[in-house]
């Protein structure tokens, strides 16, 4: 019986230990798109709102988003903006506020960080939080960037929007309970084989 008990505990530990390395594996890099965009003032000097997004696509990509990794986001991947509204001084959470291949963006915080120049000749520069997952990787808290320009009369602003990790290690979101629920079941499982042996 104790022998049967101990395999089984060295099994459990195993598939413990496998658990956590799968799904301990941030991601890092970076990824950028890029497409007109329309704001809520014709000028970026006085936007406070994007109201919509205009055919945004990967511009670049580093890290987990690029080769060899298995999955890598080819440049000129459409990207989807699930609302088309976004306030650029917020700190309520948008979940999936984009994806592309698998890979989904919650944005937690948005705030201006510059904002400059006259109408015409203005630009703007936005930042904040985010978490990324998708593909198997653990959720990551990573940081991001857009910016945008005024251009000629006639012509749709182009705005860029990079998310990049910062610093070593990634901070991984916490897996929601899934560990605490493998350590139950593989208790219960020993107390059957236990239960087992005795009778």
């Amino acid at each position: 019986m104790r022998k049967m008990l101990t395999r089984f505990a060295g099994c459990f530990a195993a598939t413990l230990v496998l658990a956590q390395s799968a799904r301990a594996v941030p991601i890092s890099g970076n990824i950028s798109f890029t497409g007109d965009v329309n704001f809520n003032s014709s000028s970026v000097v006085n936007a406070t709102t994007v109201t919509s997004w205009i055919t945004p696509t990967v511009s670049s990509v580093s890290g987990t988003f690029a080769a060899p990794s298995p999955y890598a986001v080819a440049l000129n991947t459409a990207t989807l903006f699930t609302t088309s509204t976004w306030n650029l001084n917020t700190f309520t959470p948008i979940n999936n506020f984009w994806s592309v291949d698998n890979f989904t963006f919650e944005l937690l915080s948005s705030s201006i960080f510059q904002q400059s120049g006259s109408p015409g000749s203005g630009s703007i520069v936005v930042d904040g939080t985010c978490i990324v997952s998708g593909n198997g990787y653990t959720p990551t808290s990573m940081f991001w960037t857009f910016t945008s320009a005024d251009v000629m009369t006639g012509y749709k602003p182009v705005g860029t929007f990079t998310v990049y990790s910062r610093g070593s290690p990634q901070v991984s979101v916490p897996d929601g309970g899934a560990t605490a629920t493998l350590l139950g079941v593989a208790l219960a499982g020993m107390a059957l084989v236990k239960r087992k042996v005795a009778a």
